[in-house]
């Protein structure tokens, strides 16, 4: 039986496809500052407001254009950014 949640949001900024797993979305209602928040306003939301930071941040580490997985850890409250299962940067929340 399907719940009607995609597998993965995802947007673009320069040339960065940043995808935020469902399963990530449920990391980030974890969170104090999020909880309250339903999909898909939330990861709406979530990448809308942050993405271009992200792009910056990844252009300036030298990380080509591309996908990028977006993976929470609540517990340190960061995000780490993935390519494959090689982590190529990390954020505060």
């Amino acid at each position: 039986m399907s719940t009607g949640r995609p597998a993965a949001y995802s947007i673009e900024r320069a040339g960065y496809v940043f995808e935020l797993p469902s399963a990530e979305v449920t990391q980030l209602k974890r969170l104090p500052d999020f909880e309250l928040k339903e999909e898909p306003a939330l990861a709406d939301e979530f990448l809308r407001y942050r993405a271009e930071r992200w792009a910056e941040n990844l252009a300036d580490a030298r990380a080509t254009p591309g996908l990028v997985e977006i993976r929470v850890d609540p517990h340190q409250r960061k995000t780490h950014f993935y390519r494959g299962q090689t982590l190529l940067f990390s954020a505060d929340l």
